[in-house]
Parts: structure tokens; C-alpha cells; sequence
């Protein structure tokens, strides 16, 4: 997907929440390609609507310049909104986001930590530190953040994904991971499958184990 298109889909959030983000690709323990989540569709549809105008034209000039590639003045602007804005927490979470397309990680934890102090419900930041938390082998703290983001968004598709992915190859809870790979297919209009590829071999695993 370009660039650009990405952006106007994964950047135009409101003050309040986020979107969510894709992870690496890991191996599975067979080495063939294990289950990686995927980039979500659009924002949340949580949202906050009533917003100070101020902050939302503020707001709408940081979304302009991040969607036509200036991530630099889209962190200055998303940075000074959060300064004068301090109660939203949606410019963190996207100041987490730019971060993290960018690969930094380090900023892009800080800044989502901040999502979640302005607003503990905020699933989308939990969901981000999860996948950060699990590339780097954090898996007791990502399978926190996946689960906290489960709880204040039951019907989080790819946050199901990505716990069922943490269970799967990294934590081996074989049980756990297909029951999340269930809730992941359950929740989409259409059967994904790559996953249902992946929930097959999942299931003849199991009855190996077993």
C-alpha cells in the first residue's frame, strides 16, 4: 500500500483513541511463515466528537502535513497540541504512531505510556506497546498490553490476532492462541484465510501434543 494511502487511513483518528499497527514476520517453530497480524482498516469508531474546535483545527493540520509525508512537522504539531491539549490522548497516540512507523521504538513506548496516563481504556496504545513489548522478547508484558487492550475493546480483531500470535509462536499456549485466532475469525465480515490456514495447523499441533 503507498505511503501516502496508508497514512490517510491509519492517521485520521479523533482526540480521544487511535488506530492499531501491524507487527514483523516471525518463523514458526517449523520455520515456515508464522502468523503476523495486520494493518487494521481504519480508526476506531470510539470516538470523542465534540471536541474544542481550536483543538480539532490544530488537530486536522497535524493529520494534513503526517498525510503528505512530513513526519517531522506532524510531530512538532501533534507535540504542541498535546502540550496545550494535555487532557486528549490522541495526539500521543499518534505521535506513538509516527514513532513507530519510523522504528523507534523507544519514543514510540514513551509516547504510547502516555496515551494509556492521559487515558487507561485507550486499546490502541496497549495493542502498540504489545507488539513492541514482543519484539523485544518481552512476551509477559506484551501478553499484559494485548489482553488490557482486549479488555476495554472486546471486539479488537487484531489485538485478538496478535495475542493469539504471542501464545502461538512465542509462549506455546497452544490453547489459548486458537481460541484468540477463533475470536479473531469470528469478528470478521469475511473469513480470513490465512488464518484459517494458520488454525488448521494450530489444531493438528494439538492433537499432537495431545
Amino acid at each position: 500500500m503507498p505511503y501516502s494511502k496508508w497514512l490517510m487511513r491509519a492517521y485520521i483518528i479523533i482526540l480521544t483513541l487511535g488506530i492499531q499497527a501491524c507487527s514483523t514476520t516471525p518463523l514458526s517453530p517449523d520455520g515456515k511463515q508464522a502468523p503476523t497480524s495486520k494493518q487494521d482498516a481504519g480508526p476506531s469508531t470510539s470516538a470523542q466528537t465534540s471536541a474544542n474546535p481550536a483543538a480539532m483545527k490544530a488537530y486536522q493540520q497535524a493529520l494534513q502535513a503526517t498525510e503528505k509525508g512530513d513526519r517531522k512537522r506532524g510531530i512538532k504539531l501533534f507535540t504542541a497540541i498535546s502540550e496545550q491539549y494535555p487532557q486528549f490522548s490522541g495526539p500521543q497516540t499518534n505521535l506513538g504512531l509516527i514513532y513507530f512507523k519510523q522504528g523507534d521504538s523507544a519514543k514510540a513506548e514513551v509516547a504510547f505510556n502516555k496515551a494509556i496516563g492521559i487515558n487507561p481504556k485507550n486499546a490502541t496504545a496497549y495493542n502498540h506497546l504489545g507488539i513492541i513489548h514482543r519484539q523485544q522478547g518481552r512476551f509477559d508484558q506484551a501478553e499484559k498490553a494485548y489482553l488490557s487492550a482486549i479488555q476495554y475493546q472486546p471486539a479488537y480483531a487484531n489485538a485478538h490476532l496478535n495475542l493469539g500470535i504471542l501464545y502461538d509462536i512465542y509462549l506455546l499456549k497452544l490453547d489459548k492462541a486458537l481460541q484468540h485466532y477463533q475470536k479473531y475469525q469470528s469478528l470478521q465480515a469475511t473469513e480470513d484465510t490465512t488464518v484459517k490456514k494458520w488454525t488448521i495447523g494450530l489444531k493438528r499441533r494439538l492433537k499432537v501434543s495431545k
